[in-house]
């Protein structure tokens, strides 16, 4: 039984993958087989590849890219980035950045809660987003 794909977690994945800074974005199979179809995709990052495999349909492995981008990240108003209500995942860890993460920095700090609407992944947070001075357009 094919699945509908759903396009708006793919533009929600390729938008935030270009606003986490990375150079490339891909969705693509693994294989041609029908009966058992295996999705990827990659973020292309300087030095660095952040890759999900083996998902039902493209839309799959789109989220659990954006789902791995964040779960790994902090907002831009220094909180560590939550995609569910029940907290962040990156407790004493290693952020995506390569940054240590403790549990009191974590106590600390707090955590922003990330959603994805529609066709784009946004904070609930209020803080500006980031402009780039003298950057060219």
């Amino acid at each position: 039984m094919k699945q509908p794909m759903d396009l708006e977690e793919v533009l929600a994945c390729a938008d935030l993958v270009g606003r986490s800074g990375a150079a490339g974005f891909e969705v693509g199979y693994l294989d041609d087989d029908p009966t058992n179809p295996r999705w990827y995709a990659h973020a292309q990052y300087r030095g660095a590849r952040v890759i999900v495999e083996d998902h039902p349909t493209p839309s799959a492995a789109a989220d659990a890219l954006a789902q791995r981008i964040l779960a790994g990240a902090k907002c831009r108003c220094g909180r560590l980035v939550a995609t569910s209500p029940y907290g962040a995942v990156a407790y004493n860890g290693t952020l995506l950045t390569g940054e240590r993460w403790t549990h009191e920095q974590a106590r600390q700090t707090g955590q922003c809660l990330w959603r994805r609407a529609g066709p784009r992944w946004d904070p609930s947070c209020t803080a500006p987003p980031i402009t780039i001075t003298g950057a060219r357009q």
